[in-house]
């Protein structure tokens, strides 16, 4: 059918007329019509698109409602990593955090800083392209999250499209926010679910969540989801001026449409910020919704660059958490659980106890030591804390309601699961079970680790099937999830066709990982994610790693000498060797680690000084690691060459003094290039 051009115009019309109003409403929290003037609006854009379908647009208001179910949900790469952040629990331990700021930024001697308050909800990406919503994505591990985009669609609060604004929008961008439920909307939700004898939720965030991880938008469409925008990922404004600071960057938000925090503000100094916490501490009950803490950011992104991060977490960001909830239970009974590389751990089991919304009956007392402090027992009434508003943990007996009868516990001499004989030694405070994967609870948990979701990533295989499996003999290490049949699973409780198959798909598409992922999903002591990173950059290849010697492993950055201890023991044992040439065998196939050996850097010492334009600090280390070099944090006769940025401070003047020749930014950037 063809379209008049008046047609057209009057949706574009309603759709600008729709979007304001909405904006008003959500974000601003100010309606400036009635709602059935807003209904109108909305029935005549609606009857529109439907007598016109070439006018029912992807960004319009009326896409908001949810559409059919999908059958899963896809992963998508963050175009830049989302961060965790490191928390500070006192005042202290944010003076520490400015402290250490002022030190690698030589040149300050105060930093403002952005404050606001740290919403307990559903961290998210948004992608908007030239001012619409493109894509939305969980967070995920930090690197890949799942795609949400219908259910983000449901969001009120969340424009489909930016406003007018005097600030050009560019051309993409990667908003980082949260999404949230009312604690208000929260309850409404919990007695709507009673009444219809449906499952409650625990808390607004794992209401939000749920909300969130469903296949059929329509459920995110009936919930009162919000939002409030916080963060930048990546940003391309092409000619245009990106955002210097994080108060820039909320400006440009507000005046696209997206909602900010009202409660946030600037600080001009680490004072300031205290002051602020104390000020939101005070405000907490009185909010409409659930807060954790507050976080701070350092405001200039100049300084974020210069100031960089560590293995998951930005060096110019903090979280000041509450202090922890606390509450009082009784003990039912203390065990002890084996972890994975076999420290033995005891774990007090009480009674069920609301804690901040969240119910716990579970916490870890770290070691015997600690019991023998405590002087914890069973039966014994006890204070729970959530440290961190997270972890529950037992921080005194009340030794008045103690029973007479009650008995110590005792420190055990063998592990619970095999029977070996337990080992503590003089540089540790936790007992171990040396027994390795002999012992069916660190086989159990050395599995649980390998097909986690930031190793192999195998969905399906949670801690109850793994212990299903090992019960029936059907696993007794990695490479026996690659010889499960279907007929295997079928036999099992909770396994039909369908989940057999899924379970099965999962495993083989495991086979297909990268080198880093792999190291890390070997459980190897003191090797997380950063270290199996460093490892495969400089190994390249698994033959080589499984040759490597102590001295090789101690020569790469941040790989010290009792973690290059534990690697070469774990690599010397045959049982391990044979095990990773066995699952080579069956089908794992690892990415090839791709580094230039042919250029400048190869085989070079290099160390890098001072902030840099056109690259991150972090991504430049890694792109000179995959050039074949060595980056060193300290200059010495043996650097070959030093990069400096701007403000490089005092490594540019001892590279000088020994005669190493230092090379700038654009130089270093057309290297890597070639």
């Amino acid at each position: 059918m063809k379209v008049d051009a008046e047609v057209k115009s009057r949706v574009l019309e309603l759709h600008k007329i729709i979007n304001e109003h909405s904006y008003n409403y959500h974000s601003l929290d100010n309606p400036t019509i009635e709602d059935s003037e807003y209904d109108a609006f909305f029935n005549e854009l609606l009857e529109l698109e439907t007598k016109y379908p070439s006018l029912s647009y992807s960004h319009s208001p009326t896409q908001r409602v949810g559409s059919e179910p999908l059958e899963g949900f896809n992963k998508v790469d963050h175009l830049t990593p989302m961060l965790s952040l490191e928390n500070a629990f006192n005042t202290k331990d944010l003076e520490d955090f400015n402290k250490r700021i002022l030190e690698r930024l030589i040149s300050q001697t105060e930093v403002n800083f952005s404050c606001e308050p740290k919403l307990d909800g559903i961290a998210v990406n948004l992608i908007y392209k030239k001012g619409y919503l493109y894509q939305a994505t969980t967070r995920g591990d930090g690197k890949i999250g799942e795609d949400i985009t219908h259910n983000i669609r449901t969001v009120s609060s969340i424009p489909l499209s930016f406003r007018e604004s005097k600030i050009k929008a560019p051309s993409l961008i990667e908003i980082r926010g949260e999404v949230f439920i009312d604690t208000k909307d929260f309850k409404e939700i919990n007695n709507k679910a009673k009444f219809n004898s449906e499952k409650i939720f625990a808390n607004p965030r794992n209401a939000a969540a749920g909300s969130l991880r469903q296949l059929d938008p329509r459920v995110a469409a009936s919930r009162p989801l919000k939002f409030f925008a916080h963060g930048m990922g990546s940003i391309d404004f092409g000619k245009g001026t990106s955002p210097k600071t994080q108060k820039e960057v909320f400006d440009s938000y507000a005046s696209w449409g997206l909602p900010i925090n009202p409660l946030a503000e600037q600080a001009n100094d680490i004072n300031e910020c205290i002051s602020y916490f104390k000020k939101i501490e005070g405000l907490r009950v009185q909010l409409p919704y659930e807060i954790d803490g507050v976080v701070f950011k350092v405001n200039s992104f100049k300084m974020q660059e210069s100031l960089g991060q560590v293995s998951r977490a930005p060096r110019w960001a903090i979280a000041r958490k509450f202090p922890a909830e606390v509450g009082s239970t009784k003990v039912k009974s203390i065990t002890v659980q084996v972890g994975r590389v076999g420290s033995i751990t005891p774990v007090a089991e009480f009674e069920p106890l609301n804690i901040g919304g969240v119910v716990v009956s579970h916490a870890s007392i770290h070691n015997f030591d600690e019991i023998e402090r405590l002087d914890v027992r069973e039966g014994d009434t006890v204070q729970i804390k959530r440290a961190g508003d997270v972890i529950p943990q037992i921080i005194k007996v009340d030794l008045s309601k103690r029973k007479k009868d009650s008995h110590k516990v005792e420190t055990p001499n063998t592990c619970p699961s095999c029977n070996s004989k337990l080992v503590k030694l003089e540089s540790e405070a936790i007992l171990r079970c040396n027994a390795g994967t002999n012992c069916p609870a660190q086989k159990t948990e050395s599995i649980r680790h390998y097909v986690s979701r930031n190793a192999l990533n195998i969905d399906g295989l949670g801690e109850r099937i793994i212990e299903l499996l090992v019960k029936k003999e059907l696993i007794s290490d990695f490479s026996d999830l690659y010889t499960l049949k279907k007929k295997d699973l079928l036999g099992l409780e909770g396994f039909a066709e369908k989940s057999a198959s899924k379970l099965l798909t999962s495993i083989e598409n495991s086979k297909e990982t990268t080198l880093s992922r792999f190291i890390y999903a070997l459980g190897i002591r003191e090797v997380g994610e950063a270290t199996a990173l460093n490892l495969s950059l400089n190994f390249q290849y698994i033959n080589k790693f499984l040759l490597a010697s102590k001295e090789e492993l101690i020569e790469i950055n941040d790989i010290g000498p009792i973690a290059a201890d534990h690697i070469f023991n774990y690599l010397s044992k045959k049982g391990n060797q044979n095990q990773i040439k066995k699952l080579l065998k069956l089908g794992i196939q690892l990415q090839e680690v791709k580094i230039q050996s042919d250029n400048l850097f190869s085989s070079k010492v290099v160390v890098i000084t001072g902030s840099f334009n056109n690259i991150a600090r972090s991504q430049l280390k890694e792109e000179l690691i995959r050039s074949g070099a060595r980056v060193s944090s300290t200059v010495s006769s043996r650097t070959d060459y030093l990069i400096a940025g701007e403000k490089p401070g005092s490594k540019l003047k001892k590279a000088l003094d020994l005669g190493i020749e230092v090379l700038e930014e654009d130089n270093v950037l057309r290297i890597l290039k070639q």
